[in-house]
Parts: structure tokens; C-alpha cells; sequence
């Protein structure tokens, strides 16, 4: 009896223990789902956190990103607008110094015509004086540019002026050449006959110092308020300029150097009077002037001589036509790569076209000659100025 319940007990007691064995391991593995719950539940979190730490990451990069994007938009802005403003700037300077110029321009014609009409009252007064006391004796071509022209004959025609015979000869020159001036053709235009233009001249060489002068017209009077030397030279060119361009044949004359009449002088007087306030010597002076007057003359000359060589070209004997010869074109054909590079690629540049047309600067500037002559008597100055 007492080992029935003995085995009972002990039967009892293995069952509790294996029950509290099953509830151990099932809290045992409560307790690890719990703790597997909680690391997948923290590791959530955790990718959670650090997505969310990316995403801020991210859009602080864009905004950052989008920020200097904004200042560099608004440096650019800022840049071109700065930029914009100076263009206006240089144009509206440029407007008003176009404007200047054309003041300027309109003021030295005015001054111009005011100093012709002063010289036209000085001449007369000085013809007046002549005829009433001796005076030194001129050369007949020149004599004739400081007289009063001799009275034609009474009669239903009205006499002839010097000038009206002048403008006679300019016309005919610009329009034909130099080679149409005659005095037969000269007496046609103004409608009398040869001998009589005679009466008023004594020789076509009497012509040509007369169309001379008068084609030279008279220069601006300038000062001080223009600029210094280089900037009184240069209007005095530039105002220079086109009216050679519009007698091209006054570079075919030796009459232009020799007419030393009031236009002549007084275009002299200007060149040198620019000169004045310079520490040049009065010889140097005379040598720059001079040296510009003869450099203007002969870029005429090259210019008249291709004009005109083309105008008045002659048909040949076989009919063809004889055309003034192109430099650069025979430069082209003669030169060789080898021995003449440098002419080939003068050439290639158009270096050696003369014509009106084929000019690097614009029309109203002064020629790369006239400029380098200035350049030189600048550097003459600045060394005359450093000797004193």
C-alpha cells in the first residue's frame, strides 16, 4: 500500500515537474519572442530613424544646393545687369561724343567760313593797298591768287570773277579729270569765248592755282578748347581728308605745291599753330607739317591714279580694254610660297588694295599712315619735352 502511494507521489511529482518543464520552456519562449519582438521592433526604429536622418540629410543637401543655386543666379544677375549698365554707359558716352564731334565739326565750319569771309575782306584790303603802293613781285602763278582779276571789256556780259573762273575748273576737273581742263573747254563752261578768258588769265598754269586754292577751301580756327597738339591736328586732318577726296585731282598738280595762296597759307597756319605750345623747334615744326601734307598728297595719288586709270581706260587695239593693273593680283600670279611669303600673305589680306573702297577704318578716321606720322611726332615731342 504504502509503495502504491509512494509510486503515486513520486508519479505526482513528475508530472508537476515536467508540467512546470513545459511552462518554464513555454515562458522561456515567450520571454525569447518578446525579446525577438523587441529587436525587430528597436532595429524598425532604428532604420526608421536613420531613413528619416537621410531624408533630412537629403533635402538640407537641396535646400543648401538650391541656396547657392539662388546666390549664383543672383551673382549672374547682378553680373549682367552691372555689365548692361556699363554698355549703356559706354554707348551714351560714345552718343555724346558723337554729338561733340558734330558740335565741334559745325562750330570749325562756321569757324571756317567766318575766317574765309575775314580773308576775303584782308585780300581785298590788301588789293586796295597794292594798287596804291609798290609791292614785292610774284611769280605770274601766283601773283594771281592776291590780285583783283582785271575788268572785262563793256559790253552785255557781265565780267568774269577769279572765283566763278575757279569753280569753272573744279567742275570740270571733278567731273572729267585734270586732262579736261583747257582753257578752250574753260571759256565754253562759262560761256565766252577763248580769248576773251584771257582778259583774266594769262595761262592755264593761272588756272590751276586758282582751282588750287579755292578746291583747298580754308581750315577750322581752333584752340585750346579743342585738346592739345595731337587732337587740333587731327580735326584739322580729318576735316582735311574729304575734301581731297572730292578733288582726287589735286594729287596730279604740281600746282598744289607751288599755289601758295591765302587757302594754302592758312592751312599751314593751322598745322603749325596746333604745334605751338609743343618744345619742338620751329624747323621741326615746319618737317611734321610738311611730312603730313606730302604723306595726304600721295595716299590721294595712289587713289586718283587706280580711279582714274579705271575711268578712263582705253580700248586696245584688238578691242579689249586696257584696266589699270591690280598689285595684289600680279603679286599673286609672280610670288612664290618659297622665296615671297610675306608678300603672299599681304596679299591674301588684301594689303595692297588702294582703292576708295578698300580701306581698314572708317571713312571719316584718319589712314594708318597719317596715324603713324602722329605716333612720330608725339615721340618727337615727349623727347624735345624731356631735353628742355
Amino acid at each position: 500500500m504504502d509503495d502504491d502511494e509512494g509510486t503515486r507521489e513520486a508519479e505526482a511529482l513528475r508530472r508537476d515537474r515536467e508540467r512546470a518543464e513545459r511552462a518554464q520552456a513555454k515562458e522561456a519562449d515567450r520571454l525569447r519572442r518578446e525579446l525577438e519582438k523587441i529587436d525587430r521592433d528597436a532595429e524598425r526604429s532604428a532604420q526608421k530613424e536613420a531613413e528619416r536622418l537621410r531624408k533630412d540629410a537629403e533635402r538640407l543637401e537641396r535646400d543648401r544646393l538650391r541656396a547657392e543655386q539662388d546666390l549664383a543666379k543672383e551673382a549672374e544677375r547682378r553680373r549682367t545687369e552691372r555689365e548692361r549698365e556699363a554698355q549703356q554707359a559706354v554707348k551714351e558716352a560714345a552718343r555724346q561724343l558723337r554729338e561733340a564731334e558734330k558740335a565741334q565739326r559745325a562750330a570749325a565750319l562756321a569757324q571756317q567760313q567766318a575766317a574765309r569771309e575775314a580773308e576775303k575782306a584782308r585780300r581785298q584790303a590788301v588789293r586796295v593797298a597794292g594798287s596804291e603802293s609798290a609791292s614785292v613781285e610774284l611769280p605770274p602763278g601766283i601773283a594771281v591768287l592776291w590780285r583783283t582779276p582785271a575788268e572785262g571789256r563793256p559790253g552785255p556780259r557781265p565780267s568774269l570773277t577769279l572765283e566763278q573762273i575757279a569753280d569753272a575748273g573744279i567742275a570740270l576737273a571733278d567731273a572729267e579729270g585734270l586732262d579736261a581742263v583747257s582753257m578752250a573747254r574753260l571759256a565754253e563752261s562759262l560761256g565766252f569765248t577763248t580769248m576773251s578768258l584771257y582778259r583774266y588769265v594769262s595761262s592755264k598754269d593761272e588756272v590751276l592755282s586758282l582751282m588750287s586754292d579755292r578746291a583747298g577751301g580754308r581750315p577750322p580756327v581752333l584752340g585750346p578748347e579743342v585738346g592739345g597738339w595731337r587732337e587740333r591736328l587731327e580735326l584739322i586732318l580729318a576735316i582735311q581728308q574729304p575734301v581731297l577726296r572730292a578733288h582726287p585731282w589735286l594729287a596730279r598738280t604740281t600746282t598744289v605745291l607751288h599755289a601758295v595762296g591765302p587757302g594754302r597759307l592758312a592751312w599751314m597756319e593751322a598745322m603749325l599753330a596746333a604745334l605751338d605750345e609743343t618744345p619742338l623747334s620751329e624747323r621741326q615744326k615746319v618737317g611734321a607739317i610738311g611730312l603730313l601734307a606730302t604723306h595726304a598728297l600721295d595716299q590721294l595719288r595712289v587713289t586718283e591714279e587706280l580711279t582714274g586709270s579705271a575711268r578712263t581706260s582705253a580700248v586696245g587695239t584688238a578691242g579689249g580694254v586696257d584696266e589699270a593693273p591690280d598689285l595684289g593680283a600680279l603679286i599673286d600670279v609672280l610670288a612664290s610660297p618659297s622665296a615671297h611669303p610675306a608678300l603672299l600673305r599681304a596679299s591674301a589680306a588684301g594689303a595692297f588694295s588702294f582703292g576708295p573702297d578698300d580701306r581698314d577704318e572708317d571713312r571719316e578716321g584718319l589712314d594708318f599712315g597719317t596715324v603713324l606720322i602722329l605716333d612720330g611726332i608725339e615721340r618727337l615731342v615727349a623727347l624735345a619735352g624731356q631735353a628742355v
